[in-house]
């Protein structure tokens, strides 16, 4: 009802969607796409390789991190610092693992997973890419869930955190050349916090990795994934909470809900395996998530719960206490209240000016999720609206995408991110680190912006509004590969798993056409198996004694019987009219009906 209320709303004020709503192409969005998607190359911790690093003098970062022993290495950077918290890490993998598998053909092989194809072609733009037969986006959250099947080292011990947030602040320079840094400022050996009181994390970890373990093409991945997945959930099950770390994030930011992680788990691992127990699981922690609490605040990595309301309905059938009008009706009570004259959800619930693009593009997320699984189409050209907003289409032409200039929008040029600016010297500041190299103009995260201003902020230290995250980038990632599965799907590439409502419908098709065909062979053979055959000409019917051949036009036919040695045994005829034969002989014998224009051929046993 609030939809139907505001969609009304919108047309009596002149505000109605329209076909031609948006300046943006199929080309803009599939730039957009591209750029997003490669910006997790850019995030990468580890051996790499991380593309924005390519030609500095320390193309590789954290390459020796353990705890306890075992190696944990890799992941992805939370923001535009070294540090990797698993709080956001976590919810960033789960929507663009999720979105993988529900907008799969709205994601395209653009480039190749290392980064080879840039560095020969010496073109780091979207034309310098090669593909390689697996999208991209499958190759960015492989890295990330080889992470963290590595953090997932039992029940009891799972890495939450790599790093301190305020030694690794100290410095404005590369992640290689920060590791070659002393520890007091963010370099190697690093801070690792392994054994936290944190359900959320490894819960958002586990249900990333259970998808991971049905999509990935290569089998064996697919195995460790799943075994990874199951060790996730289990230490997710032991604990509660989310972890505290510096004052970078406190617990408190989600308002005493973590059960979403380990809801999501079990949901990804019962939708993988198909195990009831973890049916039964997820409905224990769903039980305990208070919707209604959260109902007015963003999707963001401390709220979930939008996002949980929609898995448990169309994954379960399960429903919160209190009258949300289901999930849908949820997140129109979350959305159109925080949306302008012109359908953008950009009032924000705070005054702040910092981290305001989450509000657009978690709501074009969930609402491409929540349309995907009602097959209701209603909020799409909203959904593309609420995106091409945050891409330039607007009256300030204000793009939020670092290197995304379509259509005359201005990009922001001063993001908060050390790798961007390719600085390794240790003694400049934040806003002393110069211009960045060519290549990383195209950085393609998204700031934390705001919607205040009509310009960009040009100061690199006002993380406020010019950070990005992993966390920023995931929903506008999954939207544009929502649209783009609308409007320009890739239907497939090699490397595809196919997912299984599509396996069972192509499966199905396959059966009819094998029985039709089957059907068509035995019209032609003529075998007759007790009931009627029909022909384009004639049709026989088989009684206990007796074939009785009918002409389906009532013309005059002439009918021959041979043996299987092709010696004629007996001959009839008749004037249009059925006809009824005795075979005198036992056995498979071969019946003609010869008419003026048509000759058919049958094969029968005479028992």
């Amino acid at each position: 009802m609030l939809k139907k209320t505001f969609l009304a709303s919108l047309a009596v004020c002149g505000f109605a969607f329209t076909d031609g709503f948006a300046a943006l192409s199929d080309d803009d969005y599939i730039e957009a796409a591209w750029m997003t998607t490669r910006f997790y190359g850019a995030q990468r911790s580890g051996k790499g390789p991380n593309w924005i690093l390519d030609g500095t003098n320390n193309p590789t970062s954290f390459t020796n991190e353990k705890y306890n022993g075992k190696d944990v290495s890799g992941g992805w950077f939370d923001c535009g610092d070294h540090v990797m918290f698993g709080q956001t890490q976590g919810f960033a993998s789960y929507v663009l693992a999720l979105s993988y598998a529900e907008f799969t053909k709205g994601f395209y092989d653009l480039y190749t997973g290392d980064y080879t194809d840039y560095k020969a072609s010496k073109d780091y733009t979207r034309k310098g890419g090669k593909p390689n037969d697996i999208r991209d986006l499958l190759e960015e959250l492989r890295y990330e869930a080889d992470f963290w099947a590595k953090a997932a080292i039992d029940e009891n011990n799972f890495v939450t955190v790599k790093g301190n947030g305020n030694q690794d602040h100290n410095k404005w320079v590369t992640a290689g050349a920060m590791t070659k840094l002393g520890t007091g400022d963010g370099g190697e050996p690093r801070e690792i916090k392994g054994n936290a009181d944190d359900a959320y994390t490894p819960g958002m970890a586990a249900a990333m990795l259970a998808i991971m373990a049905r999509v990935d093409p290569d089998e064996s991945a697919r195995e460790k994934y799943l075994k990874a997945a199951k060790t996730a959930f289990a230490y997710a099950k032991k604990h509660k909470g989310v972890t505290n770390s510096q004052g970078f994030y406190d617990s408190g930011w989600w308002n005493g809900i973590w059960q979403d992680g380990p809801f999501l788990a079990a949901t990804e691992l019962y939708r993988t395996t198909r195990d009831e127990s973890y049916k039964d699981e997820a409905k224990k922690f769903y039980d305990k998530i208070d919707f209604d609490k959260n109902s007015y605040s963003r999707f963001s990595y401390s709220d979930a719960s939008p996002l949980s309301n929609i898995m448990g309905e169309f994954v379960f059938d399960f429903h919160p206490e209190g009258d949300f009008s289901g999930s849908v009706g949820y997140l129109d009570k979350m959305y159109l209240e925080q949306t302008d004259k012109n359908g953008i959800y950009n009032k924000e619930t705070s005054s702040k000016d910092h981290f305001h693009v989450r509000t657009p593009s978690g709501g074009a997320f969930l609402y491409a999720l929540y349309a995907k699984f009602s097959k209701d189409t209603t909020y799409d050209k909203a959904i593309e609206k609420n995106i091409a907003y945050l891409l330039g289409d607007n009256n300030d032409k204000k793009s939020y995408v670092v290197g995304f200039t379509r259509n005359g929008a201005k990009a922001p040029t001063r993001p908060h991110h050390r790798g961007y600016y390719g600085n390794e010297d240790p003694g400049r500041d934040v806003n002393g680190a110069g211009n960045p190299p060519e290549k990383n103009k195209l950085l393609g995260g998204m700031i934390a912006g705001n919607f205040n201003s009509g310009s960009h902020d040009g100061s690199t230290a006002n993380w406020q509004v010019n950070e990005v995250c992993v966390d920023l980038n995931a929903p506008l990632v999954g939207a544009l590969g929502y649209i783009l599965s609308k409007r320009a799907p890739v239907d497939s590439v090699g490397s595809d798993v196919e997912d299984p409502e599509e396996k069972k419908k192509r499966e199905e098709e396959e059966e009819r056409k094998k029985k039709e065909e089957e059907e068509k062979k035995k019209q032609e053979e003529g075998i007759v198996s007790g009931r009627l055959l029909n022909t384009n000409a004639f049709s026989i019917v088989r009684s206990a004694t007796s074939f009785t051949i009918n002409s389906t036009n009532n013309v005059p036919f002439k009918v021959q019987v041979f043996g299987l040695s092709g010696k004629i045994e007996q001959e009839f005829s008749s004037n249009g009219n059925s006809l009824s034969i005795s075979l005198q002989n036992k056995g498979m014998q071969i019946i003609k009906v010869i008419s003026k224009n048509t000759t058919k051929l049958f094969k029968v046993n005479n028992f």
